[in-house]
């Protein structure tokens, strides 16, 4: 009898023993599995999150006001679509009207540019070897020709021209040496020839800037992207006459005067953060003061 029962209860704690075992084994397998499926979990988010988007928005809103009360305010959005054959490129206004609508791919050596391009629709074919830009533009239209632009940039050197094979072509060109920056352009019409001659250089950290224009085809004057721009718009200007400007600038503080057909504006401007405060005087006109904002998204 007594060896039954120590036979009975032999078998009791070995049962226990092993279903204790047994459970620890699961709940321990149950946490292992439960672990692994988190980390798999983060990886994917960690990958989702660093996927490039197939499409980019970005945009720029311009608002000003004047001491008369006057807010006038302006948006450009621009939307990209991208694909392995290329990217789709739309931008619109505040109104949501489309502006330029125009596919960048590519075909071999060949950079094609279809769709309305700047307010122009047509299409741009070009390509760039050993540092020279050729490209081709077709405006749409049956009537309308085919134009040539060039470009080339030999370290500080950049040269470019537009509808090079006419004769009222636009060339221009640019160069940076020792802090000097130079750049100039040149175009002749039927009417005149535009010259038009720029000089940056930096002095004890005051950024000094100036050009001069002469011009005798107002008609078709261009600023460009260079430090022509502190010209302003000269459409304006009396053909045969000269433009001058100069501009001074320290830090966010900067003084421009413009004399146009014998008038002179002086431009005083502060910047802070995303606004601008201007004052502007035109001689034997009136002043303004405005402050503008500037928010790029």
């Amino acid at each position: 009898m007594l060896k039954l029962l120590s036979i009975f209860f032999n078998l009791i704690y070995i049962t226990t023993t092993k279903r204790k075992t047994m459970n620890t084994l699961f709940k321990t397998a149950m946490v292992g599995v439960a672990a692994l499926s988190f980390s798999a979990l983060t990886v994917a988010a960690e990958e989702a999150t660093v996927a490039a988007s197939p499409v980019s928005i970005a945009g720029t809103y311009e608002g000003t006001i004047t001491d008369s009360g006057t807010y006038s305010d302006s948006l450009e959005v621009v939307v990209v679509g991208t694909a392995d054959a290329g990217s789709v490129t739309v931008k619109l206004d505040k109104t949501g009207t489309v502006g330029d609508l125009y596919i960048d791919t590519k075909l071999n050596i060949f950079d094609l540019q279809l769709g309305k391009v700047d307010g122009v629709n047509g299409i741009r074919v070009g390509t760039t070897v050993a540092g020279a830009t050729v490209s081709v533009h077709q405006v749409s239209g049956a009537s309308q020709r085919a134009t040539l632009d060039a470009g080339y940039t030999l370290g500080p050197v950049t040269l470019s021209g537009v509808d090079i094979l006419d004769s009222a072509r636009l060339v221009s060109g640019e160069v940076s040496v020792s802090g000097v920056d130079l750049g100039g352009s040149y175009q002749k019409t039927t009417v005149g020839r535009n010259i038009i001659g720029d000089a940056g250089l930096e002095i004890q950290g005051f950024q000094v800037e100036g050009a001069v224009g002469s011009i005798n085809d107002a008609s078709v004057t261009k600023t460009g992207t260079s430090k022509h721009d502190l010209l302003g718009v000269m459409t304006s200007a009396t053909n045969g006459t000269k433009v001058y400007g100069a501009k001074v600038s320290l830090g966010d503080l900067s003084a421009k005067i413009v004399n146009l057909n014998s008038n002179n504006t002086y431009t005083f401007a502060l910047k802070r953060d995303i606004m601008t405060y201007t004052y502007k005087a035109v001689s034997g006109g009136s002043n303004t003061i405005s402050a503008g904002i500037k928010v790029k998204f």
